[in-house]
């Protein structure tokens, strides 16, 4: 995939007005590609697409969990814990029918298969708490900006899903796993980074984005008084 440096040249390149204009910045123009890659990849998950793909979805490999009361985040009363995320989660992407989540993993210290927690509303998971039997199933939600486990033994876990912020370093490394890994990638200049845009809609998100920096940059206002009526005035008579 293109860095995302490489995608600012390349909507520099489509006009001249946004190649020799100093005052729209290389940042600038990554924060709309971005905020337009988000938008065509809503519309995408919407119709069921990208869901297997790893490239738009980022791992957070070892997401550090506490374990807090199952009323810090619902209504229900009991004495029962679940685990909460330590920290707050940047913000997730959310398609019309959930958040862009690919899935979140239990890790297993000895090193076996872990499993994969099952997507449910905290609303639902406290109506099956007053079921007289509940099943031995393992779920997740989010809730105020907080990953939730039902499982309160659950210490770390391994979060996927598409980020429209990016991740703090508490988030990254926190809960590390393993000590001495180092992601490279993350210590790059967020130029530097490869985007999260599939290569198919490459080309859609560089042309919507050349269109809104014009649109934004360089739009001539109508001369107009209170009254909406053109401020210049008229042509003389001929012979005037």
């Amino acid at each position: 995939m293109a860095t995302l440096r490489k995608l600012v040249s390349d909507v520099r390149s489509m006009h001249k007005l946004l190649s020799t204009d100093n005052l729209i910045t290389d940042r600038a123009i990554a924060s709309e590609l971005k905020n337009n890659a988000l938008l065509l990849i809503k519309r995408e998950t919407n119709l069921r697409k990208l869901w297997a793909t790893d490239t738009i979805f980022t791992t957070i490999p070892c997401l550090e969990m506490i374990e807090v009361s199952i009323s810090e985040c619902c209504d229900y009363v009991d004495d029962c814990t679940i685990s909460r995320s330590k920290y707050k989660l940047p913000s997730i992407g959310e398609g019309n029918y959930q958040y862009l989540i690919q899935g979140v993993y239990s890790i297993n210290a000895l090193g076996g298969k872990g499993y994969k927690f099952k997507e449910i509303t905290v609303n639902r998971y406290a109506n099956l708490l007053k079921l007289p039997i509940i099943k031995n199933d393992q779920y997740f939600w989010i809730s105020n900006d907080y990953l939730y486990v039902n499982n309160p033994l659950i210490q770390k876990v391994r979060f996927v899903a598409l980020f429209e912020e990016d991740i703090p370093n508490e988030l990254r490394y926190g809960g590390d796993c393993n000590s001495q890994e180092v992601d490279a990638g993350w210590c790059l200049n967020p130029l530097d980074r490869e985007s999260f845009v599939p290569g198919y809609l490459e080309k859609q998100v560089l042309e919507l984005t050349s269109q809104k920096l014009l649109q934004a940059y360089f739009r001539i206002k109508d001369d107009l008084t209170q009254n909406n009526i053109d401020g210049q005035a008229p042509n003389a008579p001929a012979g005037s």
